[in-house]
């Protein structure tokens, strides 16, 4: 807000390249570590101000589909990615193929800086007055922080957990089981800014509640799942539900905050979601231990559906859309 958004997207790519480049010389657990630092500090610096500058760049109604297109080309780049990366892999022997691959990746986030610093524009906003917020935003900022914050929590708890339960209930192959995450992949990739259209259309709130409601749904049914194609289907429509909610609670963010401290709110909003994510994985490995292999599935399930109901509650009292702040 204060800088303006180019400078952190540029230095967010250059030190994604610094810790791609850790990774390809990393010989031991501790540069590993300092590598997938230097990476969350990369992390920390690019999704505050890619989404600011996306919000920048379009009109208050067409905001959906501006953070649809971040999060899809973020999806797109790396399901790509990882194609790559298995090629080389596959290609090489050993140490050589895993340093091949990490410097390939650090050259490209520094040409991704480099493209930033010629083709993104400054998009921050000078010598304008403040936009005015809608009445009431401040307290529907921070509900829907805490909303971002719980659903992070309660998705992320799957995460680790997914792949070894499957295991322990199929017997399958990691590569077989890896196959069925395509159909997700996909969803994940050129669905987010057409959700991303339909919030613009309908409204906020009505898509992160349609959205959660029914990755909830699909929570509740994969402890039961009765073989690996029903997987696919499955995980395909538990990616949907989230693609639906993420870029309506994306836009919510500059909806309600003004032009010239757009940047806080987003990083408020990345806060909350990056604490979840931080802390569900951990939850979720003490519930599989604990409780059983299925309670992190169904406590998901609950905590989304619950949070599909708050949204509707707590953000949903007028239509998300109207009353928008100016660019």
């Amino acid at each position: 807000d204060r800088l303006g958004r180019k400078p952190f997207i540029v230095a967010a790519l250059l030190v994604y390249a610094a810790s791609m480049a850790i990774f390809s010389v990393a010989r031991s657990v501790p540069l590993l570590y300092l590598a997938r630092l230097v990476q969350g500090i990369g992390s920390a610096l690019l999704w505050a101000s890619a989404y600011t500058a996306a919000t920048d760049l379009v009109a208050p109604q067409e905001r959906g589909r501006a953070t649809g297109r971040v999060d899809g080309a973020s999806a797109q780049g790396a399901f790509y990615g990882t194609f790559l990366g298995f090629a080389i892999l596959a290609c090489l022997p050993g140490h050589l193929s895993w340093q091949l691959l990490f410097a390939v990746y650090a050259l490209l986030a520094a040409s991704g800086a480099w493209l930033a610093w010629r083709r993104v524009p400054e998009t921050r906003p000078y010598g304008t007055a403040p936009a005015r917020r809608p009445a009431g935003s401040l307290g529907r900022l921070f509900r829907l922080m805490a909303i971002v914050f719980v659903t992070g929590l309660s998705s992320a708890m799957l995460t680790p957990l997914l792949l070894i339960f499957l295991q322990d209930k199929f017997q399958a192959e990691i590569s077989t089981l890896a196959l069925a995450f395509i159909p997700a992949a996909l969803i994940q990739s050129y669905l987010p800014s057409r959700a991303g259209q339909l919030s613009d259309r309908l409204g906020r709130a009505p898509l992160m509640a349609l959205g959660l409601a029914g990755s909830g749904l699909v929570s509740l049914f994969l402890p039961r799942l009765p073989g690996v194609a029903w997987l696919i289907v499955l995980w395909a429509l538990q990616a949907a539900g989230l693609v639906l909610a993420a870029p309506a609670q994306e836009a919510l963010v500059a909806d309600l905050t003004g032009s010239q401290v757009r940047g806080t709110g987003y990083g408020l909003y990345t806060f909350a979601s990056s604490l979840g994510a931080a802390a569900g994985p951990l939850l979720g490995g003490w519930l599989y231990d604990v409780a059983g292999r299925a309670v992190p599935f169904y406590a998901n399930g609950a905590v989304l559906l619950a949070s599909a109901l708050a949204v509707l509650s707590l953000l949903g009292a007028r239509r998300s859309s109207a009353g928008l702040s100016t660019p």
